[in-house]
């Protein structure tokens, strides 16, 4: 599995090759379901679109092909910033069931798999937007992770039809919206702390205060709470220097959105890292899950064995 201490310069190009061929594949495939449903190219609506996160405004995620531009500017660094907050961490062991709440584009499924875990990875994917969560389907991994993507958000009740405690990682990667302050459903979802689970949330810094108030409610409940930063990152990942081939050739060829060619990162690296309970009780590397079984039980048939119980013979 990958380790921060084992990765030089060189492998980190190459992680940096799969991470660039594995973005451009998801877009390619998206493209080509454009084109199948006539959906026309317009760059200049999908830069206005994009144009509202820099107001702290969110975009019409489902317009037809947005996801495409805005995986090609943003999933890169979204894929970087998951990946390597899991390697700050420096663990000798791995998630095999992971959550991923407002998934978008798919950014950690990919990271996920860049992980090189000894075992297979599961990902369910939490998403709103139809468009996103057809472009995440279109992702492609080297069999490391298998994942699939439903329709919820984190705020809408989904999660309760969700059992979060069956998971060993819930990722919440730039899943909150501005002005965030639906905090009931997903506290109700993630309860007390619990041994066997790690909570991942990345924001950027514009988004530091609402990981300061999920840290401060997470921290009442019982969770062990750390934060990190990018700029703890050796230079080596946060520079912006990395070239993306395949992905800045697919950039190009649609008209080139935005004012910057895809990168890895850009400067100044400014994500920020919220672990609850970042010393879980997931297997180490030579080790089998073994998960409790949780059960729970039905009113009516507590009842009726409680009445079964107390019947006379």
């Amino acid at each position: 599995m990958l380790r921060l201490d084992d990765i030089n310069d060189f492998e980190w190009r190459r992680l940096v090759e799969r991470l660039d061929l594995a973005v451009a594949e998801s877009a390619r495939a998206y493209l080509a379901q454009l084109h199948s449903r006539r959906v026309p190219i317009r760059i200049d609506r999908w830069d206005d679109e994009l144009e509202e996160l820099r107001l702290r405004r969110e975009p019409e995620y489902d317009l037809p092909g947005l996801p495409l531009a805005y995986a090609l500017k943003f999933m890169p660094r979204r894929v970087v910033s998951v990946l390597a907050s899991l390697l700050l961490l420096d663990l000798d062991r791995y998630p095999s069931s992971v959550l991923d709440v407002g998934s978008g584009t798919g950014a950690t499924a990919i990271a996920l798999d860049l992980l090189d875990a000894p075992r297979h990875i599961t990902l369910t994917g939490l998403e709103p937007s139809q468009e996103m969560r057809t472009f995440a389907g279109s992702s492609r991994f080297s069999g490391r992770v298998t994942a699939r993507y439903i329709e919820g958000s984190i705020s809408d009740g989904s999660l309760s039809a969700l059992s979060m405690h069956d998971y060993d990682l819930v990722v919440l990667s730039a899943a909150f919206p501005y002005h965030f302050d639906a905090w009931q459903p997903l506290l109700d979802g993630l309860g007390d702390h619990d041994a066997g689970l790690m909570i991942l949330a990345i924001e950027p810094d514009a988004k530091a205060p609402i990981l300061d108030s999920l840290g401060r409610r997470l921290g009442a409940r019982g969770w062990p709470i750390i934060r990190r930063n990018s700029t703890e990152l050796p230079e080596m990942i946060t520079r912006d220097d990395v070239f993306l081939k395949a992905t800045e050739t697919l950039w190009e060829r649609i008209g080139s959105p935005g004012s910057m060619a895809p990168r890895t990162w850009w400067t100044p690296p400014d994500d920020r890292y919220l672990v609850a309970n970042p010393l879980p009780s997931w297997p180490r590397l030579n080790e089998a899950r073994i998960r409790p079984v949780r059960t729970v039980r039905s009113p009516l048939r507590e009842a009726a064995s409680v009445t079964s119980r107390s019947a006379p013979p």
